[in-house]
């Protein structure tokens, strides 16, 4: 609460000091954090794959070179941990792999997004620095070896459903081709296909302009619900720190 002190000439010609309390309230613009349920996320085709998500809102895109930073880090670590060893050695990869062929797709010509920055990682390859949302995204992707999935909330119309692809399901993709889905494991709302853990769509994806976003983790049957529940957590702390 502030206080204000100005005088003035009353009607004897006496000065008359005159109070006025003016209370401020500070506004701490903040995220809001909310588990998603099966029902709003929900997978279809009897799909064999474990999906964790939450939703946060609030949040501020930008580049940041800290969580740059714990992405390098996170790389050294994998690099001086497995050096010299085949990718297939590696915790985790060959998981994601047989997952991969049961979603209709073969992980030796598209790549999960999980190893792909662990193959980065062990050829001392840079990674791409997108923002703050997107570069923690690849952090936790590397760090579990699990692929991760980011989308603008906002841009995301009607119902959404995980499932095959049809025929028409295709999208311009990040890496700038159009991509068809048929017979593969697609994310879609009510305008179609959005979203793939093989890699995602321009229409849904994170920009400056975001605030509001879901986050996705996408694993193996044989992870533990209790394991993916930990790693939401970590991820959401992390969401805390870094696009505030």
């Amino acid at each position: 609460m502030s206080m204000f002190l100005w005088f003035c000439i009353d009607i004897s010609g006496h000065i008359a000091v005159m109070y006025k309390y003016v209370v401020t309230k500070i506004c701490e613009e903040t995220m809001d954090f909310r588990y998603v349920e099966d029902s709003e996320y929900p997978v279809k085709d009897n799909l064999p794959l474990k999906v964790c998500v939450f939703h946060v809102s609030g949040i501020k895109i930008y580049k940041n070179e800290a969580i740059h930073a714990e992405l390098l880090k996170c790389g050294e670590e994998f690099r001086e941990k497995y050096d010299g060893k085949a990718v297939t050695e590696i915790p985790g990869v060959k998981d994601v792999r047989k997952l991969f062929h049961a979603l209709g797709m073969d992980p030796t010509k598209r790549r999960p997004s999980s190893e792909a920055l662990l193959r980065r990682a062990l050829k001392n390859k840079e990674f791409y620095r997108v923002n703050n949302l997107v570069d923690l995204g690849n952090f936790i992707s590397l760090k579990y070896q699990l692929p991760v999935c980011i989308y603008d909330s906002s841009k995301i119309v009607g119902d959404i459903e995980i499932r095959l692809g049809k025929p028409d399901d295709e999208y311009l993709a990040l890496n700038h081709q159009v991509i068809n889905f048929n017979e593969r494991i697609v994310y879609s709302d009510s305008q179609g296909a959005f979203g793939s853990p093989m890699t995602d769509s321009v229409r849904t994806s994170i920009t400056e302009g975001t605030t509001n976003a879901y986050c996705q983790i996408l694993a193996p049957e044989n992870i533990s619900d209790e394991k993916l529940h930990e790693i939401r957590e970590f991820f959401i702390e992390k969401v805390k720190e870094y696009c505030k």
